[in-house]
């Protein structure tokens, strides 16, 4: 495994707002908001897909396994962007549902603090479907001299 894979929870340590992107076979692509992720330090990443607005992705995924994530800190605009192949595709476990819960929670706060209704909290987030990816690529996304370039690349 290599360094970043072991870094990858710190790296995404904080970031809430959390898309997933995919595409079909003819390369169009389906995007939605995940629930929550969990980075194991082993180069693997989970994405919380809520079963609700999922399954445009779900569908992708089985087909071709391709997966993107966009993770921001909505304050900062603190934005990375992994990119991976799927390795399993599964239906949440209970357990997993503090993660959700705690990373949706953060999500909420930081939304409500630039001004959505407070009626987004009841935004529906479970039951979710765990998709869990073998992390290929990060590139830092945050506006400024290093956006879109990979992690331990130099700025150009």
């Amino acid at each position: 495994m290599h360094q970043l894979g072991r870094d990858l929870p710190r790296i995404l340590e904080g970031l809430n707002a959390i898309g997933i992107g995919t595409r079909d076979q003819e390369l169009v692509p389906a995007t939605t908001l995940a629930a929550g992720v969990h980075a194991d330090g082993e180069g693997h990443l989970t994405v919380y897909v809520p079963e609700v607005t999922g399954a445009r992705i779900f569908a992708n995924v089985a087909a071709n396994g391709a997966v993107a994530v966009v993770l921001e800190y909505i304050p900062t605009h603190r934005t990375v962007q992994v990119k991976g192949t799927c390795l399993e595709m599964r239906e949440a476990r209970e357990d997993e549902r503090e993660t959700v819960e705690r990373i949706q929670g953060a999500f909420f706060d930081d939304v409500m603090m630039i001004g959505a209704p407070s009626d987004v909290r009841r935004r529906l987030r479970w039951p979710c479907r765990a998709i869990t990816i073998d992390v290929t690529e990060v590139y830092e996304q945050t506006p400024g001299p290093r956006a879109g370039l990979p992690f331990g690349a130099p700025p150009s």
